[in-house]
C-alpha cells in the first residue's frame, strides 16, 4: 500500500531566518569625576553670577542724553536675568518679583548698600540689552579655525502638558518657538543663538548664525534639513566645508548644459552610492554633529522646555541670557568619558 504524506502549512513556508544577535550598547566611563563634581557644586555659587566686577559697575555710567536715563547698568540687569534663569525649578519659573527679592536678600547678606532694580525695570529692559556673551578663545591659538555644528529645537510658550495631550489630544492653544544653536564641536560652547517662530526653517537661519560667529570656521555640520542650495552657497561664500548628508531622494546637481557640477554634495552622493550612508557618515565624521543634540539636551535639563516671557523680543533676550549662562557652566567643567572596550 502506498505511503501517503500529508502536507501541512508549515511545509510550504520557507525556513525562518536566524535572528541576528542583539547589538551591545556601548558603555562609557567617566575619567574626571572629581573635577566635574566640583564644577557641579560651583554652579550654585551666587558669586558666579553676581561677581565683583558687576557690583563695581552696578549703576549706569554712560553719557547723559535727553529724556529718561538708565539708573542701572547692563551688567546689573544681565546678572539679575541670569539669576532668574538659573535659580529656578523647571516647571515653576521664578518671576521678576521673586528675582527682585532674591537680589535684595543677597545684597543684605553681603552688607552692600546698593539699590535693587524693581521687577518692572527688569521686565522693560530685558529686551534692550545685548545679553549674549560669546565664548572666549577656546584654544591656545585664537586664529585656529573651529568646527561648528548646527541644529534647532522647540521651546514651549504655553499649552497643555504632555500627559493631557496623550490622554485627550492637543488643543489649539499650543505655541512654540524655535531655538537655533551653533555649537563648537570641540568645546561644546555656544557661539551663536537665535530664537524665531515656527515659520522660520533651519536653512534660513544658517546665514545669521554663521555671521554672528567671530572666529574663523573650518567646517559646519547639520542634518538633512540643511540640505538646500542656499545653505551650500552661504558656506561656500565663507569658505566653510559643509558636512551635510544628502536626502534619500537626492540627485546629482547639473548646470544648464546638463553637465555634472563639481560640488561637495555631488561628491557625497557618489560616495554614498559606493559605500553606503552609514559608512559615509563614519568616514566623514558626521556623528560629531551629535554635539548639537547634546547642547539641546543640556539646555532643556538646565532651564526646562518652556519660555517664561510672552513677547517675541523678550523671549529672544531670554534665550540669549540662557545661552550665556550655559557657556559659563561649560567653562566650569565638562565630563570626560572614554568608551569601554568589551572584554
Amino acid at each position: 500500500m502506498p505511503k501517503i504524506h500529508f502536507f501541512t502549512q508549515a511545509d510550504n513556508q520557507p525556513p525562518k531566518a536566524q535572528k541576528e544577535p542583539p547589538t551591545i550598547k556601548a558603555k562609557y566611563r567617566l575619567t574626571n569625576w572629581p573635577e566635574y563634581n566640583k564644577s557641579l557644586i560651583n554652579r550654585g555659587f551666587t558669586t558666579l553670577w553676581l561677581d565683583q566686577n558687576t557690583l563695581d559697575h552696578w549703576y549706569f555710567e554712560g553719557p547723559r542724553v535727553a529724556g529718561g536715563l538708565f539708573h542701572y547698568s547692563e551688567q546689573c540687569i544681565q546678572a539679575a536675568l541670569a539669576l532668574k534663569a538659573v535659580f529656578r525649578p523647571h516647571e515653576r519659573p521664578v518671576a521678576f518679583r521673586q528675582t527682585q527679592g532674591l537680589i535684595q536678600s543677597l545684597l543684605d547678606v553681603m552688607k552692600m548698600e546698593l539699590q535693587v532694580p524693581s521687577y518692572t525695570q527688569l521686565c522693560r529692559r530685558q529686551a534692550r540689552i545685548n545679553a549674549f556673551i560669546p565664548p572666549t578663545p577656546p584654544r591656545d591659538i585664537p586664529s585656529e579655525r573651529i568646527y561648528i555644528v548646527l541644529d534647532s529645537t522647540g521651546l514651549k510658550v504655553y499649552g497643555e502638558g504632555e500627559w493631557k495631550v496623550k490622554k485627550h489630544g492637543a488643543d489649539k492653544r499650543r505655541t512654540w518657538r524655535k531655538l537655533h544653536l551653533a555649537v563648537d564641536e570641540a568645546t561644546s560652547e555656544l557661539h551663536a543663538v537665535e530664537l524665531t517662530t515656527n515659520a522660520i526653517s533651519d536653512a534660513d537661519m544658517v546665514k545669521p548664525l554663521v555671521a554672528n560667529i567671530t572666529y574663523p570656521i573650518a567646517r559646519s555640520s547639520g542634518d538633512g534639513a540643511y540640505d538646500q542650495v542656499k545653505v551650500y552657497e552661504e558656506l561656500e561664500t565663507r569658505r566653510i566645508e559643509p558636512v551635510i548628508p544628502p536626502r534619500c531622494n537626492a540627485v546629482i546637481w547639473t548646470d544648464e548644459a546638463g553637465n555634472d557640477l563639481i560640488h561637495p554634495r555631488n561628491e557625497a552622493i557618489r560616495q554614498i552610492d559606493c559605500v553606503g550612508l552609514a559608512e559615509w557618515k563614519r568616514q566623514i565624521g558626521y556623528h560629531r554633529r551629535s554635539k548639537a543634540e547634546t547642547g539641546m539636551f543640556r539646555w532643556k535639563t538646565t532651564f526646562g522646555e518652556r519660555l517664561s516671557t510672552r513677547l517675541l523680543a523678550n523671549q529672544q533676550a531670554e534665550a540669549r541670557v540662557k545661552a550665556s549662562c550655559l557657556n559659563r557652566l561649560t567653562k566650569l567643567g565638562m565630563p570626560k568619558a572614554v568608551k569601554q572596550v568589551p572584554t
